[in-house]
C-alpha cells in the first residue's frame, strides 16, 4: 500500500469531520458484515442518525481500495475531550442485520426455500434490488413451513442452510449487493492480479506474511433418514460418501427433511460437501485489502508448489489503525487476517442455524371452507389456524394437511370438526410436521353436559351435520346407584356380529318399534322363558314354517279367537296335550289338514265356537282325548276324513250343534267312548262312512231335529226318525230295539 494510509466514515446524518482512529471489519461467506469503529467527533453525535445508511472506506493515497456500505447500528459515548471533542465507539452491521431485530411465529405454504426468503426480505421493506440469485438446483417446493420463534435473520439463514446456499456480499459501490448462491462460479477472483505471495520476510509490500494450514479427519460417509405418511412403505434412506482420504466414520441424521429418494440424494450430497468444506482450511495475515470474502486468489512464494493453487477466502477480517494519538497527523497502517479453503472444493455453508423443535403441545381452531362443518382429504386429515398465527386466514388455505391421531383400537377413525379447538404435537418436533391430537372443549364450544354435576358421566358424541340439533351418543354413567350405558342413534342403527353374540339381561328387558320389526333367522333360534310371556298384536299376525314345528305346553294352553280360526296341514297333524285342550271361537272354527292328523289329548278337549266348526283332514285321523270330549257350535259341525278315523275318547263325549252334524268319512271310522256320548244336534246328525263302528262303554244319545239314537252297552233304541247310511255295513251290537 501506499505511504499515505486514511480511513473515512461517511453518514449525512453524522456530518463529515470524522476522525477514524481504529476501524475493525468482519465479512465472510454467509456471514453479515460489521464494523466496529472508534473515532474522534467535533461534538456531539445526534441518535437519530442510527439505522441511516453508513459507509466505512479504507483510502490508499487519498483513493478508495475498500468500500463497506452498511448501517449504523449503535453509538458509544466514550470520552468528553477538550474543545467540545467527543470520542465514539461506533457499530456498523449491515442491512440484513436488522432482520435480527424482528422475530416472528408463522407459516408458509407452497413454496421453496428462495421464495421464503425473498418474502421474509421484502417484508422487512429491504430493496430487492440489493438482491440476486445464481442457483443451479432447481428447489423443491416446501408444503409447509414455520418459522417459530425464530428472528428473521436466523430462519433465513437456517433456510438457505439446509439447501447448501450460501450468500455473499458485495460492497463495490454505495449500496450493498448481496448474491445468493449455490455454486462456486458465481464468485469472482480479488480485483487485479490474483496472484499473491507470500512473503514472511518483509514487513512491507503487498502480500501474505503469516499462512498455516489445518488439515483435520472428517465424517467417511452421511446417511439420511426421513418417513412420508404419503408413501409410508417407500425406503428413504440415502447414504454419501465424502471425498477425504482421511476420514472415519458415518453421519446420521434423522428426521433430515426431504420426502421423495431424490431429495434425499441431493441433500445427502450436499451434506458431504458441507463436511469436505471444512478439512483443510487456511489462515493467515495479509495487507492486501484486495482480499475479500467469497474471492479467490492464487498462492506463489513458497517453497512448497503443491500449495501454489487458487484459495477461496472465507472470512476476512480487516485491521486499520492510527498510531498517532492525533488522527489528522497519519501514521496509519492496515493489515487483514483471514481464512480460506482451496478452490476446487465445493463450499457449502456450516449449519449453524438449528430447526426449533417443539416439544410443548400447541392449541388450534380446525379450519375449512365457509359455511363447511367438516372439510377432510382422502386420509381423514385436517387443517387449523394455531392462535399463534397472527397473519393466515381462518379458512381451508390456514394450514397443511394434518394428520389426527386415533383412537388405537382397529381401523378407528374420528374426524375433526369445523371449529373444534384441537391438541397439536408435531412429529419430531419438526413445526413443519404437525398433527392434530384431540379436541378441548371451551367457553364458546363447551361439553355437551353440565360439570361437574356430570362428573361421573363418560359419552362419545357426534353431532349431525348440516347441524340439525341431532348426535349419534354412546353415554356411561358411572355414578352409584344410577349407573347406565346409553346408546342413542339419530337415525339408522346397525349392529353387526361376525361370529357369536352374547346378551345377558339380569331383570327386565323392554323394547319398543315405533313401524316395523324383523328378524332373519339363519340356522335355529331357540327362546327359553323363565316365568310367562304376553303377545300382543294389534293387527294381523303370520307364522310361516318352512318344516317342521313341535309345540309343547307344560300346563293349560288357552286359545281365544274373536273371528274365525283355521288351520290348515299340508302333510300329517299331530297334537299332544298332556292336560286339558280348549279352543274357543266367538265365530268359527275351520281346521284343515291336507295330510293325516294325530291328536292327544291327556285331558280333557274342548272345542266352542259361536258359528260353525269345521274339520277337513286329507289323510287319516287318529284321536285320542283322555278325559272329556266336547264340541260345541251355534251353528253346524263338519267333521270330513278322506281316510279312517279312530276316535278314542277316555271320558265322555258331547257334541252340540246350533245346526247340522255332519261325519263324513271315506274309510272306515271307530268311535270308542269310555263314558257317555252324547250328540245333539238342532237339525239333522249324519254319519257317513264305508264303515262305521261305534262302541261305547257308557251310554250313546244321538239327537237330531228329527229322532233319536240312544246306544248302550246292553240295547240300542231309536225314536223319531233316525238314518244310518254305510256304504258297506251298520253295526249297532248289544239288544237293540228299534221303534219308528
Amino acid at each position: 500500500m501506499g505511504a499515505q494510509l486514511g480511513a473515512r466514515l461517511r453518514c449525512d446524518s453524522l456530518g463529515e469531520d470524522l476522525s477514524v482512529l481504529t476501524a475493525t471489519v468482519d465479512e465472510g461467506l454467509s456471514q453479515l458484515t460489521t464494523a466496529i469503529i472508534s473515532l474522534i467527533a467535533p461534538g456531539l453525535l445526534d441518535d437519530a442518525a442510527l439505522g441511516e445508511p453508513a459507509t466505512l472506506e479504507i483510502l490508499d493515497d487519498d483513493a478508495v481500495v475498500r468500500c463497506f456500505p452498511l448501517r449504523l447500528r449503535a453509538l458509544q459515548l466514550m470520552q468528553i475531550q477538550g474543545e467540545g471533542r467527543a470520542r465514539y465507539r461506533v457499530e456498523l452491521c449491515h442491512e440484513l442485520a436488522l432482520l435480527d431485530l424482528r422475530s416472528d411465529v408463522r407459516m408458509f405454504q407452497e413454496k421453496d426455500a428462495m421464495a421464503i426468503v425473498d418474502e421474509v426480505i421484502a417484508s422487512a421493506g429491504l430493496s430487492a434490488s440489493h438482491y440476486s440469485k445464481s442457483l443451479q438446483r432447481t428447489l423443491s417446493e416446501r408444503v409447509y413451513c414455520v418459522q417459530y420463534r425464530e428472528t428473521d435473520l436466523c430462519f433465513i439463514e437456517r433456510l438457505l442452510e439446509h439447501e447448501g446456499i450460501f450468500y455473499a456480499i458485495e460492497d463495490d459501490g454505495a449500496e450493498t449487493a448481496v448474491t445468493f448462491a449455490d455454486n462456486g462460479s458465481a464468485l469472482s477472483p480479488i480485483e487485479g492480479d490474483t496472484a499473491v505471495m507470500a512473503r514472511p520476510e518483509l514487513t512491507h509490500g503487498p502480500g501474505i506474511h503469516d499462512l498455516t494450514f489445518e488439515t483435520s479427519v472428517v465424517s467417511q460417509t452421511v446417511s439420511l433418514g426421513d418417513y412420508n405418511h404419503d408413501t409410508p412403505t417407500l425406503e428413504l434412506g440415502r447414504t454419501e460418501s465424502t471425498t477425504s482420504d482421511y476420514s472415519s466414520g458415518d453421519w446420521y441424521e434423522y428426521t433430515a427433511g426431504y420426502l421423495t429418494p431424490e431429495e434425499g440424494d441431493t441433500l445427502a450430497k450436499i451434506r458431504c460437501e458441507e463436511i469436505d468444506a471444512g478439512r483443510v482450511i487456511g489462515r493467515g495475515t495479509s495487507n492486501v485489502p484486495r482480499f475479500r470474502a467469497g474471492r479467490w486468489f492464487e498462492l506463489e512464494g513458497t517453497d512448497q508448489t503443491r500449495l501454489h493453487q487458487k484459495y477461496r477466502l472465507v472470512t476476512v477480517q480487516h485491521h486499520y489503525a492510527v498510531h498517532d494519538a492525533d488522527a489528522r497527523e497519519g501514521g496509519a497502517s492496515y493489515h487483514n487476517t483471514f481464512s480460506c479453503m482451496p478452490e476446487v472444493t465445493p463450499y457449502r455453508p456450516p449449519r449453524r442455524r438449528r430447526a426449533p423443535r417443539l416439544t410443548a403441545s400447541h392449541s388450534m381452531v380446525v379450519t375449512g371452507p365457509s359455511g363447511a362443518e367438516i372439510h377432510t382429504d382422502e386420509l381423514g386429515r385436517m387443517k387449523g389456524k394455531y392462535y399463534w398465527d397472527r397473519l393466515g386466514a381462518q379458512d381451508d388455505t390456514s394450514s397443511c394437511w394434518m394428520r389426527v391421531v386415533q383412537f388405537p383400537i382397529g381401523e378407528s377413525m374420528a374426524l375433526a370438526r369445523v371449529g373444534w379447538e384441537m391438541l397439536s404435537l408435531h412429529f419430531d418436533g419438526d413445526p413443519d410436521r404437525p398433527i392434530g391430537v384431540s379436541r378441548m372443549y371451551t367457553a364458546s364450544g363447551p361439553s355437551p353436559y353440565s360439570y361437574p354435576a356430570a362428573g361421573t358421566r363418560m359419552a362419545f358424541q357426534t353431532p349431525s351435520s348440516p347441524a340439525s340439533g341431532k348426535s349419534n351418543e354412546l353415554r356411561m354413567e358411572d355414578g352409584g346407584g344410577g349407573m347406565e350405558m346409553f346408546v342413542n342413534a339419530s337415525k339408522d342403527a346397525q349392529i353387526k356380529t361376525i361370529n357369536n353374540k352374547t346378551e345377558k339381561i339380569g331383570v327386565d328387558e323392554t323394547q319398543e318399534v315405533g313401524v316395523d320389526s324383523g328378524v332373519d333367522v339363519g340356522a335355529a333360534q331357540s327362546v327359553t322363558i323363565g316365568g310367562n310371556e304376553t303377545s300382543t298384536v294389534s293387527g294381523q299376525q303370520s307364522i310361516n314354517v318352512q318344516a317342521s314345528r313341535t309345540k309343547s305346553v307344560g300346563g293349560s294352553e288357552t286359545v281365544s279367537v274373536s273371528g274365525g280360526i283355521k288351520i290348515g296341514v299340508k302333510g300329517s297333524d299331530s297334537e299332544t296335550t298332556g292336560g286339558t285342550h280348549m279352543t274357543l271361537a266367538a265365530l268359527g272354527i275351520d281346521r284343515t289338514a291336507t295330510g293325516g292328523e294325530s291328536l292327544t289329548v291327556g285331558g280333557s278337549m274342548i272345542s266352542a265356537a259361536g258359528l260353525g266348526v269345521g274339520l277337513a283332514v286329507a289323510g287319516a285321523k287318529a284321536e285320542t282325548v283322555g278325559g272329556v270330549k266336547v264340541v260345541a257350535s251355534g251353528a253346524s259341525v263338519t267333521e270330513s276324513v278322506y281316510g279312517a278315523l279312530a276316535s278314542t275318547v277316555g271320558g265322555a263325549q258331547v257334541q252340540a250343534a246350533g245346526g247340522n252334524r255332519i261325519g263324513n268319512t271315506k274309510g272306515v271310522s271307530a268311535l270308542t267312548v269310555g263314558g257317555l256320548l252324547a250328540a245333539n244336534a238342532a237339525g239333522n246328525i249324519t254319519l257317513k262312512s264305508k264303515k262305521v263302528t261305534i262302541r261305547v262303554l257308557g251310554v250313546a244319545n244321538f239327537i237330531g231335529g228329527g229322532g233319536t239314537l240312544t246306544l248302550t252297552p246292553a240295547s240300542a233304541s231309536m225314536l223319531g226318525i233316525v238314518t244310518l247310511d254305510a256304504s258297506g255295513s251298520v253295526k249297532i251290537s248289544g239288544n237293540p230295539n228299534l221303534v219308528g
